[in-house]
């Protein structure tokens, strides 16, 4: 499966107010603020702290930035930051226009979603699940609503002390991938459904087949032990002509259908006719059998 998050996060820009609601998500879930000594660390990965290099450039060019591998410090005036952020109120009160509310959105899912899929179906496959891990509890409870806006009704569980918001309904999680800007994974994701249902389908078609194929030779089996024990033991013409004529296609054809001998017989003779006739065969030497007995 590519790489969901970071096509989403391509799609947050880097100079407009949607960048101040990604900064919010950032300071909020990653980061540590020091107002004392006036700085901001933040740890995250490197794609998502290079995110936030530029955002800081663009808006805070007065701000030192230290970096490293897997965090960066922020020195210097730090509080115009916190404040075009929000950092200190609740996310939904603090941002009113579509485009930040859905920028959160997505930045809650590129620092705490994952996407499990699992295609082999040679291994215990769980198959799509789509969730949201959140330590905060407010803020998990923030995420579900702002989800529900957005028209998502996904469920809301704990797990060793993280909200887990989740669904593994694979029609939802393309639509949410289609919302947060990821439009090739739910392609993906939809054509995947498709090869696996193409799968199983020819699957249930090879099973229906096996059966009714293990159904003939069973059957078939049947009809050739009686039909040949009557001529060992009473010769063929202890049946008669409508008998032994079905008896000789089935001695001479021991492996098709019904409907095939049907055929081999010229239509002659429909399909429940010939199976009257076996049976009646089956039933005669069954009959013999106890008689001889």
């Amino acid at each position: 499966m590519r790489d969901c998050k970071q096509t989403i996060l391509s799609t947050i820009p880097d100079n407009n107010c949607c960048s101040h609601a990604f900064m919010h998500v950032i300071l909020a879930l990653t980061s540590s603020v020091n107002e004392k000594n006036s700085s901001i660390q933040i740890n995250s990965k490197p794609e998502i702290l290079n995110k936030v290099i530029k955002i800081v450039k663009n808006f805070y060019p007065d701000l030192t930035i230290e970096s490293g591998n897997s965090f960066l410090i922020l020195k210097g005036n730090i509080f115009a930051l916190l404040l075009d952020s929000n950092f200190s109120s609740p996310a939904l009160s603090s941002f009113s226009n579509d485009c930040d509310r859905l920028t959160i959105l997505k930045t809650v899912f590129i620092l705490c979603g994952n996407f499990y899929y699992n295609q082999d179906s040679s291994v215990n496959s769980k198959g799509y699940n789509l969730e949201f891990v959140i330590k905060n509890e407010d803020f998990a409870n923030e995420t579900t609503e702002l989800l529900k806006e957005f028209g998502f009704e996904l469920k809301l569980t704990t797990r060793q002390n993280n909200q887990i918001i989740y669904t593994k309904n694979s029609n939802v999680i393309c639509d949410l991938f289609v919302k947060l800007g990821d439009v090739s994974s739910a392609l993906e994701i939809q054509n995947n459904l498709a090869i696996r249902e193409i799968r199983n389908s020819a699957n249930r078609q090879n099973n229906c087949f096996e059966f009714n194929l293990d159904k003939t030779i069973n059957a078939s089996n049947e009809q050739l032990t009686a039909i040949n024990y009557i001529i060992n033991n009473f010769s063929l013409d202890y049946l008669d002509e409508n008998l032994k004529e079905v008896a000789l296609a089935r001695i001479a054809n021991p492996d098709v259908s019904l409907n095939d001998l049907r055929t081999i017989l010229n239509n002659k003779i429909s399909r429940a006719g010939i199976k009257y006739r076996l049976d009646k065969i089956i039933a005669m030497y069954k009959k013999l059998k106890g008689d001889k007995k």
